[in-house]
């Protein structure tokens, strides 16, 4: 143990080497040093806090992802973090996140929901491990509990497809027309200039995207290679819209520029006001997934299109699409079969009398 010193302010001071750095502790007495170094004995057993080392994370991992995954990640962390607050990261077990995960399937949470739970924890965990907080990461032994509902956006009708179709003359209607007939995501739609449009080759080139910091539009490039690419412009949609050689935007507002997200939000209420739909940007382009797989394009060749960062993304949404038209297929045989039927126990009826 180091020497105890009095230095000239009064203050005592003990400087000792705990894991080959020296630490000082000061104090106004020996009894006083003795305190705070039992007390950083026992913080340093305990280890890091699990807040702590997940706002740590947080601040580092922030930095490399985009707003919009951000936004979705912060009231996650919080609710996590709120969780298992007051707990050291040693301390927590594979048991511990086990009950946690079960505790949102309790209260109704969706499969995507919680997996994204689980897969922070699991970032958080890791960057622990390779901080030499702990030593082992407890979510390796982890998966979500079974049989949790699965959110899936309900595909456009056929009758809600003609009536976009019908509608381009509506407020905000080509917008509509155009992510049917390109699959495009919002953001991406709206970033897009005429120079971006290759009329004579019939070719859509997509390399950046639209996205908001509260009401404000800023551009951004793609975060993956899938995000740049090349979509087919359909005749259908190029008889629709101008040919300029131009930078100007494609979908812009009143002045030429980048439209807000609050006037994007009131220019499609309109639109749906107009038109009596109920649909999202979001399901359009799963409207589009729909034009692939009925086309019979091959699954490598939508994800291309779709620009799906992996290929298990687009087999998961034709995998949706399939199901669904088995259960059209199902419900049109069944209302035929109960049709004839009917119309033979009138027959039978009818010789009966």
């Amino acid at each position: 143990m180091g020497k105890l010193i009095r230095r000239k302010d009064g203050r005592y001071c003990r400087q000792i080497r705990i894991n080959g750095r020296i630490v000082s502790f000061y104090g106004k007495s020996e009894r006083d040093i003795n305190r705070k170094m039992l007390e950083y004995h026992q913080a340093a057993e305990k280890g890091r806090s699990f807040e702590s080392v997940a706002g740590e994370w947080a601040n580092k991992h922030f930095e490399t992802v985009e707003h919009n995954t951000i936004k979705q990640y912060r009231p996650a962390l919080k609710q996590i973090t709120e969780h298992f607050s007051g707990k050291g990261i040693k301390d927590i077990t594979s048991k511990d996140i086990d009950i946690f995960l079960h505790i949102l399937a309790d209260k109704g949470y969706a499969m995507k929901t919680v997996k994204s739970r689980l897969q922070i924890i699991n970032q958080v965990f890791k960057y622990g491990v390779i901080n030499n907080y702990i030593e082992n990461n407890p979510c390796q032994y982890i998966s979500v509990p079974k049989n949790l509902p699965q959110t899936k956006r309900e595909l456009p009708t056929a009758e809600e497809i003609e009536t976009v179709k019908n509608s381009i003359n509506k407020t905000f209607g080509l917008f509509a027309y155009f992510i049917l007939y390109t699959g495009l995501r919002r953001g991406e739609a709206l970033a897009l200039t005429y120079n971006d449009i290759d009329f004579k080759n019939k070719i859509i080139h997509v390399n950046k995207s639209v996205y908001y910091v509260g009401n404000i539009p800023n551009i951004k490039q793609p975060k993956t290679k899938a995000g740049y690419r090349d979509v087919i412009l359909l005749d259908c949609l190029a008889s629709k819209l101008k040919q300029k050689n131009t930078s100007d935007l494609i979908f812009p507002n009143h002045n030429g520029e980048l439209i807000r997200n609050g006037n994007f939000n009131r220019l499609w209420a309109k639109y749906l006001s107009e038109t009596g739909l109920s649909i999202t940007p979001h399901q359009l382009r799963h409207a589009y997934a729909t034009i692939l797989f009925e086309a019979e394009i091959d699954v490598k060749d939508a994800q291309e299109l779709l620009g799906h960062s992996t290929i298990q993304v687009t087999r998961d949404i034709y995998t949706h699409i399939s199901k669904a038209r088995k259960t059209q297929t199902a419900d049109k045989l069944n209302k035929f079969v109960s049709l004839n039927q009917e119309k033979v126990n009138n027959r039978e009826k009818s010789v009966s009398e």
